[in-house]
């Protein structure tokens, strides 16, 4: 784990990169960790935590006590992907190295309400793949999987990005996947995932950065989104006080 240590301006939100740990929930327990602490801290600071993940199915909480939850377990298993219970959202999620999760964490108070939150999210997101030179938009696609809302997509046509929340008490989390590289592995676990849980969605809706032109070895795309997010467009990260049209402007 890499912490940055410089004194950071208020709405600049502290970076930690990389993952701890060898598995998937490795990689929940150091979110929550994280969380924790912010809960602990009254001072606390917004802070951004960014990682390439182990093959994964993220399920939610909700479809953990579904009856089709442990053939969709197996499902992800037989596909060399590790299943978990996510800490926010709604349906199934499956993720690899050729993808980047970020968990933006902030001070419950930043935000009066959840959809402020995501709307701040959302367009902070669509914003640094605008930098990428990516068509990004907000908004979901005809049959992307875990439809949302405040889902980044590319042209209208396919998801790039899946957003969740989860309000805790004094913390707030929202949470990203960011898919990187063309998803040809992706698609056949949420595939199999989604047809043991008899949930529908079409391939075709799920692209990737690479696949809309963003040029650069992988390491050079991370670097432009993570503080592209840090840096320039983190409006989420931003006191209640601050007028939304103007943070987002």
């Amino acid at each position: 784990m890499t912490e940055a240590k410089q004194q950071l301006p208020t709405g600049i939100p502290k970076l930690s990169l990389g993952k701890v740990g060898t598995t998937a929930q490795d990689d929940i327990d150091e979110s929550l960790r994280l969380l924790r602490h912010m809960q602990e801290d009254g001072s606390a600071h917004a802070r951004i935590r960014a990682y390439r993940p182990v093959p994964t199915v993220a399920f939610s909480r909700r479809e953990s006590l579904m009856p089709e939850f442990a053939a969709a377990s197996a499902a992800a298993r037989r596909l060399g992907f590790d299943p978990v219970i996510r800490l926010a959202g709604g349906r199934a999620v499956a993720y690899d190295q050729t993808c980047l999760i970020i968990d933006l964490m902030a001070p419950l108070s930043l935000f009066s309400n959840h959809i402020a939150a995501f709307d701040a999210g959302a367009i902070c997101f669509r914003d640094v793949l605008g930098d990428l030179g990516l068509d990004a938009r907000v908004g979901p696609v005809v049959g992307e999987y875990c439809a949302g809302d405040h889902s980044v997509n590319a042209r209208g046509q396919v998801k790039i990005v899946g957003i969740a929340q989860r309000a805790m008490r004094r913390a707030r989390l929202l949470t990203a996947c960011i898919v990187l590289e063309t998803p040809d592995r992706l698609r056949p676990v949420v595939d199999a995932v989604y047809g043991a849980m008899n949930l529908e969605w079409s391939p075709a809706s799920l692209g990737s950065v690479r696949d809309e032109g963003a040029q650069g070895t992988l390491d050079e795309i991370v670097h432009e989104l993570v503080t592209g997010l840090q840096r320039r467009h983190s409006a989420w990260a931003l006191p209640q006080t601050t007028p939304m049209h103007g943070a987002l402007a």
